[in-house]
């Protein structure tokens, strides 16, 4: 595989592995089974016990979180405005989540509380990811098994053959992933080109979408009703003259796909590479 790779592609993996290997120095040294009654405060996070087996720990969850193995987890409120007091109401001995939580002073409020609360990804990143995974397993008791699936992860992201594609990812078909968001960082890993001229998730106009040209279009699916469907949002003038209305390339997905770091991002990487043909 990695002799597969560009020299500079190489080099920067060679770069962020040593930046997670230089992390563990940073990981929580707690015994393994020093907490049992735990809060995920995001669903990034929240996925990752579930990964690890470790889902009979979990008294809390966010509102958003949505996989069939914590119908029955307790909501604590959503990720993006959540208090302290929602999530001490299950009475938990440890907090974990991500910088998905906010506000972020949330953490400092839970600690002075007397609750353990820990942002195991303060930010957004591959190698941020990676390593929470780690943190997370060791703080519920699965050291080994979360070091194998950190790593496994992140071999699992490499990018894959360039194909020269344009794409747009897109939360409601204004709303884009532009550059130096996850969508970016999936299309470039997926070989294709980030058609978006916009930096951060932000608006496009109508004449930013026309001069975009995008191959493929990709759209938050609890949106699809507002927008009208793929007939519809294909319809649109700004849209109707681009390769992704003409080939049927307009998709709806799940925002958690494309939006967000999570453990079938390797399996979002391949479906943006095959997207494109």
């Amino acid at each position: 595989m990695f002799a597969q790779l560009s020299s500079s592609t190489f080099s920067r993996t060679r770069f962020i592995s040593s930046v997670l290997l230089a992390s563990l120095c940073a990981l929580p040294t707690l015994s393994a089974q020093a907490y049992e009654r735990i809060v995920a405060m995001s669903p990034d996070v929240a996925d990752v016990v579930v990964a690890l087996g470790a889902t009979d720990k979990l008294v809390g969850k966010d509102a958003t979180n949505s996989h069939p193995a914590l119908k029955e987890v307790p909501q604590v409120g959503m990720h993006r405005n959540i208090t302290a007091e929602s999530v001490l109401a299950v009475k938990p001995d440890l907090v974990l989540g991500s910088y998905m939580v906010q506000p972020v002073s949330v953490y400092k409020r839970l600690n002075n509380l007397g609750v353990k609360a820990a942002n195991v990804a303060p930010k957004e990143g591959v190698d941020y990811f990676a390593n929470s995974i780690k943190a997370t397993g060791i703080y519920v008791g699965k050291r080994e098994q979360s070091a194998k699936l950190a790593n496994r992860w992140f071999q699992d992201m490499q990018p894959l053959a360039k194909t020269g594609k344009r794409y747009i990812l897109s939360y409601d078909g204004r709303i884009v992933a532009g550059k130096g968001t996850v969508g970016d960082e999936l299309i470039r890993r997926a070989g294709g080109i980030n058609a978006a001229n916009v930096s951060g998730l932000k608006p496009m106009s109508r004449e930013g979408w026309l001069a975009a040209k995008p191959d493929v279009v990709i759209i938050a699916d609890h949106n699809e009703k507002v927008i009208g469907g793929v007939d519809k949002f294909s319809k649109r003038p700004e849209i109707a003259v681009s390769n992704a209305a003409k080939n049927n390339k307009v998709e709806f997905w799940p925002a958690d796909k494309f939006l967000r770091y999570g453990l079938n991002s390797p399996e979002v990487i391949k479906s943006l590479h095959n997207t494109a043909k």
